[in-house]
């Protein structure tokens, strides 16, 4: 059993949730400049054209793998094990010299993630971004003084959808899945949420391309301005 949230963060009546712990990519960043540029210097690499960022976009989502993998197969080519494997070896070494040169943080994202932090949430990263590279996104962009944890993919350890990596972050963080908001773009983070009993807040900006709305999240904002208000809404219900 978890530890509850209200020994260790400012949780509890009137003051829920006790942490919100948030997807990184389409959800605090958008990253897709960087990883379009990756992605198609690992394919020039190959002798292969390039692809615009709006089509790199909907290759995102279910982590690296799935990244190459999608690239590859627009292109005419099914990946073996082993060359996929080399495809994500290569890819990783170039994204990592480049993490933050054209990756933006959305607006909004600082004064909530800065509020929470006043007000004792804790504040937690779960992605499938690998870790070491969530870590440099964020120390990267100045935002690693607000999160308490950092939970990203590690080889041989299952990713989102499961909620093996949501349940990593909540005992880190030492709350409890019925004081906890999950804030994400993806049918990943909806089914990851939902697996792990804990409330989701959808965003509607970010690279899922079914729209947020349609996979049934708790709530969803168009932007962070709206956070408060779907956060008092889903503090009305857990009341």
């Amino acid at each position: 059993m978890l530890t509850t949230g209200r020994e260790r963060y400012a949780g509890g009546k009137g003051h829920w949730p006790a942490a919100v712990i948030f997807d990184l990519d389409g959800t605090l960043v958008d990253s897709v400049g960087d990883i379009a540029s990756s992605i198609n210097d690992l394919l020039a690499a190959r002798c292969l054209p390039p692809f615009p960022e709006d089509q790199v976009r909907k290759f995102i989502g279910g982590g690296i793998d799935a990244l190459v993998e999608r690239a590859f197969y627009a292109r005419g080519i099914v990946l073996r094990s082993e060359e996929l494997r080399s495809a994500v070896e290569s890819y990783e070494d170039i994204y990592g010299a480049r993490l933050t040169e054209s990756t933006r943080i959305y607006d909004g994202v600082v004064r909530i993630i800065s509020e929470l932090r006043a007000r004792g949430v804790g504040i937690g990263i779960c992605t499938n971004k690998l870790e070491d590279k969530a870590v440099g996104v964020i120390e990267g962009l100045g935002l690693r003084k607000y999160f308490d944890v950092v939970v990203g993919a590690r080889r041989g350890c299952p990713a989102k959808p499961s909620p093996d990596p949501l349940f990593d972050t909540l005992e880190r963080l030492g709350v409890d899945t019925a004081d906890t908001i999950m804030v994400g773009d993806s049918v990943v983070d909806v089914q990851c949420a939902r697996a792990a009993g804990v409330a989701i807040i959808g965003v509607s900006f970010g690279y899922s391309q079914t729209p947020m709305r349609e996979l049934g999240p708790d709530a969803t904002i168009d932007g962070y301005d709206e956070f408060g208000a779907a956060c008092a809404s889903l503090r009305a219900r857990a009341s």
